[in-house]
């Protein structure tokens, strides 16, 4: 009974596992793929290191001429993690729900609540970003869809 237990347990941790995106990597905004009200989405990279229990994201934009980077980590229990962008408290959580990881960012003591829906294609080779500013009801969400770069040899 025991082993049947523990054969179970193991089966179903590896189909959790498995059932979340495999977000590694860089990936390329797709600008003509992707719906945005913010202009700064024209030129925009990811980087991506995922581990079992957390997510590393680095997102270099070129606004205006000026290559803009930011970058945070965070657990991926749902718990809260903390930073500070110029200054300002920034809070993050982050957590999957099947094959799609959800990011929440507040920003601005609560006045901005955005969430951020990751969900890669079948085949891996894109990404799209469900992008939603949950403080504004009613506002359209933008669509980001990257392409995956493969790495130079």
């Amino acid at each position: 009974m025991r082993k049947l237990l523990l054969l179970s347990s193991l089966a179903l941790g590896v189909a959790c596992a498995q059932d979340r995106p495999a977000l590694n990597g860089v990936w390329q905004l797709d600008a003509a793929r992707s719906s945005s009200s913010d202009p700064k989405f024209k030129s925009l990279t990811l980087s991506i290191k995922q581990e079992d229990e957390s997510i590393k994201i680095a997102e270099t934009a070129e606004e205006n001429g000026k290559e803009k980077k930011f970058e945070y980590e965070c657990n991926t229990n749902g718990k809260e993690c903390s930073l500070k962008v110029n200054g300002q408290p920034l809070k993050y959580s982050a957590y999957y729900n099947a094959d799609v990881l959800i990011v929440i960012e507040q920003r601005k003591g609560n006045d901005s609540t955005i969430r951020k829906r990751f969900k890669t294609s079948e085949d891996g080779a894109s990404l799209t970003i469900e992008v939603s500013n949950l403080a504004r009801p009613g506002q359209k969400a933008d669509t980001l869809v990257y392409k995956k770069q493969t790495a130079a040899h």
